[in-house]
């Protein structure tokens, strides 16, 4: 599987290729100096290190014809008309955390923007807005905005960029709350792939603005952000309660993850849930943290554990807000100002299930049935997270499927089944990730189950509908009038080919 996710990339590329005219990098270099552009090469000895990805499985697999690293949204523009003369691809690179490297784009010589240095975090108080640049990573803007008594929902990771978190979706635990990043912006500045400038917003270019909300990579290169922020919580509730299955009954886990699903119906917004299974499936956590005071928390985790029955372990205590994500994320702190991120080799797939069907006990069992039998590497360890998107009163549901690119509204759990591994992925690590999810999907014949591009797989056959939905239609039609030529085009963009196995 894993050699057939590499020929597909490469197949991909070649098709990529014939959408825009082969370049030349003495051109592309020559124009990127003339505009008098900071950038870097391949001869230039921070190349290795800037060209690693944060997914080692893609290391090496594609060369960027050049880095550009702007300051000003001049800057991207230029890049990009150096792009178009020279005749090559764009992607634009904003935290690096894609888990397909993507930023490099898909196939050698693309032209890669870099955002490193356009990372300004602005707190308008006037309108209680919010101006940031993509290559701002969420643990500073959680500290940036904390200090004016703000905050926004986003991801748990301090490291994942503004840029690609905001283009594709946005969840974090306050999600139930104030709902996905992407619908916190209000506005955008956005380089077409023509080199033009744009302001969208709900009352300018309107198609485009809905676009980049859930599609944003496909459509131009965002330069800013305009976000609503909220009133952080003064203290939230920091909450966890572990489940141990030491013998891994597939009996006992099916039953605490269906209880979990009955009660996450009626689970208020406040709270902010997942279950992740842990140490090889013999843990299950329930853990979060709930938005509002201990008294109203203890009534709600009293139904919670109603249904789902005693832990074995309970960790309940009142945090600060700053505090509070820095527990979620398993950090020391937010701040990730001078300190690397540490890549790592992974594979992860996603799977959204709809609200008016629930995955089933016998489907839940037989996943238990499957981690619990299969084999893997000891270098390899793995982790499957069942995120509550819906249920009851959630902003997430409340918005419409059309209502941006993102479609996925009317749905309970997100779920994320993520492997890694300290050793040189194997084609059996690979399979055992694809048969997590073939086996949770066992006897949901006729429910459509969609996928999150935040958690992009480029193995996905029919991404276009499980990342889109009924959206991507009017998101092809968007595409080929604002990028004709496939300038930012790459794997799963708006407009890519489907390729199927040879």
């Amino acid at each position: 599987m894993l050699a057939f996710a590499f020929v597909l990339l490469c197949t991909l590329a070649s098709a990529l290729a014939n959408q825009v005219f082969l370049g030349s990098s003495s051109t592309l270099t020559s124009c990127l100096v003339n505009n008098s552009l900071n950038f870097e090469v391949s001869h230039n000895s921070t190349w290795p290190n800037d060209t690693t990805p944060f997914n080692l499985r893609y290391l090496g697999h594609y060369t960027p014809a050049a880095i550009v690293y702007p300051t000003l949204t001049s800057h991207v523009v230029a890049a990009v008309k150096c792009a178009n003369e020279s005749g090559i691809h764009v992607s634009a690179l904003s935290g690096g955390h894609s888990y397909s490297a993507s930023g490099y784009g898909s196939q050698n010589g693309t032209l890669v923007i870099m955002f490193r240095d356009m990372a300004q975090i602005t707190y308008n108080s006037s309108d209680a807005t919010a101006t940031i640049q993509p290559g701002a990573r969420l643990g500073d803007v959680a500290l940036e905005l904390n200090k004016h008594g703000r905050a926004m929902a986003h991801g748990l990771c301090p490291y994942v960029g503004v840029g690609g978190h905001a283009g594709f979706g946005g969840w974090g635990l306050s999600s139930r709350s104030w709902g996905l990043l992407i619908d916190q912006v209000v506005a955008a500045d956005l380089v077409l792939a023509n080199g033009t400038e744009r302001h969208v917003s709900d009352l300018q270019y309107p198609d485009l603005f809905w676009a980049i909300r859930g599609a944003s990579s496909s459509f131009g290169i965002v330069t800013q952000y305009i976000f609503k922020t909220h009133q952080a919580p003064a203290t939230v509730i920091r909450y966890a309660y572990g489940y141990q299955n030491p013998n891994l009954s597939e009996d006992a886990f099916a039953k605490l993850l269906t209880s979990y699903q009955t009660w996450g119906y009626t689970a208020p917004k406040e709270i902010g849930i997942v279950a992740n299974v842990w140490n090889g499936g013999k843990l299950v956590e329930l853990g979060g943290y709930y938005m509002g005071n201990l008294s109203d928390f203890t009534r709600i985790s009293c139904s919670l554990l109603q249904a789902t029955g005693s832990p074995n372990t309970m960790y309940v205590e009142n945090r600060t807000w700053v505090a509070a994500l820095i527990e979620v994320a398993g950090a020391t702190t937010l701040s990730t100002i001078g300190k690397p991120d540490d890549p790592r080799t992974f594979f992860a797939k996603s799977l959204v299930t709809p609200t008016h069907s629930p995955l089933k006990n016998t489907s839940l069992a037989m996943f238990a049935r499957y981690f619990a039998q299969a084999s893997i590497p000891p270098t390899t360890s793995w982790f499957v997270q069942f995120e509550l998107w819906g249920g009851r009163d959630s902003v997430i549901m409340s918005i419409p499927a059309n209502g941006t690119a993102y479609p996925h509204r009317d749905h309970l759990w997100t779920i994320q089944f993520y492997a890694y591994s300290d050793a040189t992925w194997s084609e059996t690590d690979t399979n055992f990730v694809n048969g997590m999810v073939s086996a949770i999907t066992y006897n949901m014949d006729g429910t459509t189950l969609g996928a999150y591009a935040n958690y992009i797989d480029p193995t996905l056959t029919g991404w276009q509908s499980k990342y889109y939905a009924g959206n991507y239609a009017r998101l092809a039609a968007i595409q080929k009038e604002v990028d004709p030529r496939g300038v930012f085009m790459k794997a799963q963009n708006i407009g890519a080919p489907e390729i199927l196995p040879v």
